[in-house]
């Protein structure tokens, strides 16, 4: 029985190939699940400061010194730093997962 060089050579490097292919596609994989997770995380946390500036708008404007202007932006720019913590620190993990699972299943 004589083994052609040439023949095993070719399924070497065949195989080669297909498993250099395989790992490319599993680390895009991975990092497109990374992505993923990153915009649920973002997605959360817009939905965080949409709902505290619902609940500001329920707060009444009678005050004892009004900070006009200045205090509204600063006020706005403090619930948006609230809401991208809340949403880094997984404030609602569970929006965050249920999201990726359904983005995953499209």
């Amino acid at each position: 029985m004589q083994i052609n060089n040439l023949d095993s050579s070719a399924r070497y490097s065949a195989l080669q190939q297909m498993e250099t292919r395989k790992s490319a596609e599993l680390k895009n994989a991975v990092k497109n699940g990374q992505k993923l997770e990153e915009t649920a995380a973002e997605f959360t946390s817009i939905f965080i400061e949409k709902m505290f500036s619902a609940m500001r708008n329920t707060l009444s404007d009678e005050k004892l010194i009004d900070g006009g202007y200045a205090e509204d932006v600063f006020t706005d720019m403090l619930y948006k730093e609230y809401s991208l913590m809340a949403g880094k620190q997984g404030l609602l993990a569970d929006l965050n997962r249920k999201l990726v699972v359904q983005l995953r299943s499209e």
